[in-house]
């Protein structure tokens, strides 16, 4: 992305679909039966990263859909090396550093003082808090005072169970994120909002994303990023529709072997 565009511009999920592009190109295409078979396009070191990709892009169309008030910005880059925020919002309910997490088909267990996914504790709660205190940091800097709130966004999760929320991030699942920050109570003004929308609009406030790529990379944009990655998530969507046909067929098959000796057909003989 061009250091020059407003940060209100950038993609939700760019990092992480960087990666995932990258990762692509350092393997060797499927071959033909691995296509038959609907192996998968995106490799094991990949997949979590498109997983991350897939969960940011989804949350960050819904906050795209926030009524008027509210700003999301998504992929804010932080710190040194690929680190970012992966989205903030801004409005009268205050400041919300959200960090999306995809855990589709996963337990999810919320307490006081612990997130666990299928039984496994998860840093989720240190380092939320430590992305909103880079965000109070950056307004700081700009003599801007106003509350900012951790939230982790969950995102495909089988189950969700909340046993208690902990004291400084909020863990809800996406679906009722716009709904969660919207009911919040008005805490700042909107003059105050619209000078905090300033700061982090404006690309000088963030580390430069003007990075020299590597020279197989320099020809690429971050349109053909995500339109790279877009062909990846399709060409996986396409094999899990064929592994999904050999299940079908597999079991098809056993039936067929099996009908002579259901009951039924031991009698017709």
């Amino acid at each position: 992305m061009e250091n020059s565009q407003r940060m209100r511009d950038r993609v939700a999920g760019y990092a992480v679909m960087e990666q995932v592009v990258r990762l692509h190109d350092d393997v060797p295409p499927r071959s033909a039966v691995a296509r038959a078979f609907g192996v998968r396009p995106v490799t094991p070191d990949a997949r979590p990263w498109f997983a991350g990709a897939l969960g940011e892009r989804e949350v960050g169309a819904t906050l795209d859909r926030l009524p008027d008030g509210w700003t999301a910005f998504h992929a804010l880059p932080v710190g040194s090396g690929d680190a970012d925020i992966d989205h903030l919002v801004v409005g009268p309910g205050g400041v919300f550093a959200v960090s999306t997490k995809n855990h589709s088909g996963a337990e999810v267990w919320v307490g006081e003082r612990a997130v666990l996914v299928n039984g496994a504790k998860k840093p989720y709660l240190r380092n939320s808090e430590f992305e909103a205190s880079r965000i109070r940091k950056v307004l700081a800097t700009a003599g801007l005072v106003a509350p900012v709130n951790a939230v982790v966004a969950v995102v495909g999760a089988k189950k969700l169970t909340v046993r208690q929320q902990p004291a400084r991030v909020a863990v809800l699942s996406a679906d009722g994120l716009n709904r969660w920050l919207t009911r919040r109570p008005s805490v700042i003004d909107a003059a105050t909002v619209a000078a905090i929308v300033r700061v982090v609009d404006d690309p000088a406030t963030w580390r430069s994303t003007q990075q020299s790529p590597p020279p197989e990379r320099r020809d690429l944009t971050s349109a053909d990023t995500v339109e790279r990655f877009d062909a990846i998530a399709r060409e996986d969507r396409s094999a899990r529709v064929v592994r999904l046909g050999w299940l079908v067929a597999i079991a098809l098959s056993a039936l067929a072997v099996s009908l002579p000796f259901l009951p039924g057909g031991l009698l017709g003989h």
